[in-house]
């Protein structure tokens, strides 16, 4: 499949890729990884993200990393998010403030303060920013390990790209989407350690050169033409 993208498109991909992944950490090396990718030498630094992520997600050998990369695609926890937030909508704002005010022991009570949190600007409560956003970050951290061939990689990143698209049409809409989902996951109450996440989300709005560079409507296609394998002449 890589293949039959020319090297300047992969290149230009590959950029999406970065910025679409870059909302999954809060390092101060973002910006960094926005114009490099991981390098297999950085696994073995103490700490490091790559390592972060691995532990987050506990994963421990390619099969693992396969098995959350999927679920994420397949799931995401989109159905979880979309139930409370057809929960909450179905009741009046007051009704809302209350419900979520009284339910504090309850155990859905950190993510569904989340859900309603995100409510205006999310009406459509679909977080599948989340799912193909860190599919593409832990696709690039599986590469980096050994766990992915080149090949493997790609696939999962176009794949984790189109859904992402097929779901949101702005970085806008994306931003918004990916914080929410960030956060849910967490189920931080107080909503303060997924702040710097938010924050560089944020930020990104700003960056309008990279925002003119990388714009959100990207062609998924290849660009090279596939070779079709020659069939034999049959003589009658």
């Amino acid at each position: 499949m890589r293949k039959h993208y020319s090297r300047k498109k992969q290149r230009h991909l590959e950029m999406y890729f970065r910025c679409l992944s870059s909302f999954c950490n809060d390092s101060l090396l973002t910006n960094y990884y926005l114009l490099y990718e991981f390098h297999p030498i950085e696994r073995w630094l103490r700490n490091h993200l790559l390592k972060q992520a691995l532990v987050l997600w506990d994963i421990k050998d390619a099969a693992s990393l396969k098995e959350r990369i999927r679920w994420l695609l397949d799931d995401g926890g989109r159905m979880e998010y979309k139930e409370l937030h057809h929960q909450l909508l179905a009741l009046t704002e007051a009704a809302r403030r209350r419900y979520i005010e009284t339910a504090e022991d309850d155990l859905k009570h950190a993510k569904r303060k989340v859900v309603h949190t995100f409510l205006p600007q999310l009406p459509s409560g679909e977080i599948a920013a989340f799912g193909g956003g860190w599919a593409i970050y832990l696709s690039r951290v599986g590469l980096a390990y050994g766990y992915l061939t080149k090949e493997e990689a790609w696939i999962y990143k176009i794949e984790a790209a189109r859904y992402i698209q097929q779901h949101y049409s702005s970085w806008g809409e994306y931003i918004t989407a990916i914080a929410a989902g960030n956060i849910f996951k967490s189920s931080d109450k107080q909503m303060t350690r997924n702040r710097p996440i938010i924050n560089m989300a944020s930020s990104f709005l700003g960056r309008s050169t990279l925002v003119k560079k990388v714009v959100w409507e990207q062609d998924l296609q290849p660009d090279k033409a596939v070779s079709l394998p020659k069939q034999e002449q049959v003589s009658v």
